[in-house]
């Protein structure tokens, strides 16, 4: 029986790259998203391999629906990738309900997803949170993404204290500045709102975004091939010079 993956935000960009990746070795993939039409396409394109479940990981009921949709299997692998850019702007505008909504997708959906799942993975299974050089790096006009993504990064390193003992790994990756339909959101930001966005459209009319297909491949090694402590001592960072002659094979 093929290990089962679960991939969120998997219609576009990252998550269906990685889900391609996963895929073509072997596995079977849970593919969660908004937008229903993009995870039917996904499945077309990896028939009897993807199965769909279109939904917003932040719902209070998201974890019930995917327990349901396990049908009492036990995943191997889950990916926290599924995340919100917006509200940009300054702080000092920022509104209470879009910051809840923001901090419900970014923070607490992968939070409480990974709790409903512990009691039912696989032994030795491995949970991989999508970060941000944002975790890591303030940018005036992104507040609650930077903020969030920091936070999650802490729940990446809390959950890997807590499950140290029970044999599931927990792991964070950085993919860089990735060619996604969140980059496309980012260039179309007005420069008031993000004051930085000159240098997000230089990124992509020199060429210089990664494409999804090269993070995907990185983030299916750090899942499939990775040694335990590569994968969750330390955030894998996509740039790292000396990692990538290992996931590259160079």
């Amino acid at each position: 029986m093929s290990s089962i993956a679960i991939v969120t935000g998997a219609g576009s960009g990252i998550g269906a790259a990685l889900t391609a990746q996963l895929v073509a070795r072997g596995c079977t993939v849970l593919a969660i998203g908004r937008r229903a039409a993009l995870l039917d396409a996904l499945a077309a394109r990896h028939a009897g391999k993807v199965e769909t479940l279109a939904l917003d990981v932040s719902a209070e009921d998201a974890p019930a629906a995917v327990l349901a949709a396990l049908n009492g299997r036990a995943p191997h692998y889950l990916v926290h990738n599924a995340a919100v850019l917006g509200p940009a702007g300054p702080l000092a505008e920022v509104q209470r309900a879009a910051f809840r909504q923001h901090w419900e997708t970014n923070l607490a959906a992968p939070l409480f997803l990974t709790q409903a799942l512990l009691p039912v993975l696989a032994a030795g299974a491995r949970i991989l949170h999508v970060s941000s050089g944002a975790a890591h790096h303030p940018l005036a006009g992104w507040g609650p993404y930077c903020i969030s993504k920091s936070a999650l990064h802490m729940l990446y390193q809390c959950w890997r204290e807590e499950l140290r003992e029970r044999n599931i790994l927990v792991g964070s990756a950085r993919p860089g500045v990735v060619d996604t339909p969140m980059q496309a959101e980012i260039r179309a930001l007005d420069e008031a709102a993000f004051p930085d966005v000159d240098a997000f459209r230089k990124l992509k009319e020199n060429g210089q975004l990664t494409s999804p297909d090269t993070v995907g491949r990185f983030l299916a090694w750090l899942l499939l091939d990775a040694d335990a402590a590569q994968f969750r001592e330390h955030e894998n960072d996509i740039r790292d010079a000396e990692l990538a002659r290992r996931w590259q094979g160079g």
